[in-house]
């Protein structure tokens, strides 16, 4: 399953997925934080990336102006290397859902290839636009740089995010490399 994201105008935003017998195109407006959205659900579904919120189903919603997307998101098994990873994507024609949606698709793929496909896709996106231009044309809302990095190590090392937690002062304190992140931002995918 290839996946590719780019924003197509200001405030407007394209998802094209594309498999070996399917092609789907899905469009987002900034009134939902689409992409942050979207990749908090795909990192949700991985122990290996977040075990602390791991859950083996979740979804997403994209706003459309009036149109709504509605992404559902199940996951079987994580090592296995055939495909595991199941989406149903239902686009309504507006956000209160009283009608039956007007598509309604379903299509299952390998949750890393698909993972990898992601990360492909937002250095793409962060390479045209950068993280404060994506901003600028995203009404705003940061890039969810985040995101990128845990699924970025997860594509290259199959393992969770460095952190140093420890506790001062009776609280607990998470920190991670400033250095080890700007070198995996530079690190180039060899896929």
């Amino acid at each position: 399953m290839k996946f590719n994201y780019k924003i197509t105008d200001a405030g407007w935003a394209r998802c094209e997925l594309e498999s070996s017998n399917q092609q789907f195109s899905f469009e987002a407006s900034c009134i939902s934080d689409a992409l942050k959205e979207f990749l908090e659900a795909i990192l949700r579904l991985n122990p290996d990336i977040d075990p602390e919120f791991y859950e083996d189903e979740t979804e997403c919603s994209w706003h459309q102006e009036p149109g709504l997307i509605e992404w559902e998101f199940n996951l079987s098994d994580i090592k296995s290397a055939e495909e595991n990873l199941f989406v149903t994507v239902k686009q309504y024609e507006d956000d209160s859902r009283r009608h039956r949606p007007f598509i309604d698709v379903k299509f299952s793929c390998n949750y890393d290839k698909f993972v990898s496909s992601i990360v492909t896709s937002l250095e793409s996106l962060i390479t045209e636009f950068g993280l404060v231009g994506y901003s600028e044309m995203w009404d705003g809302a940061d890039f969810p740089i985040a995101y990128y990095l845990k699924l970025k190590q997860y594509t290259i090392n199959k393992s969770v995010f460095p952190t140093v937690t420890e506790t001062t002062d009776d609280c607990l304190k998470t920190t991670t490399s400033l250095d080890y992140e700007l070198n995996l931002i530079a690190k180039k995918l060899n896929m």
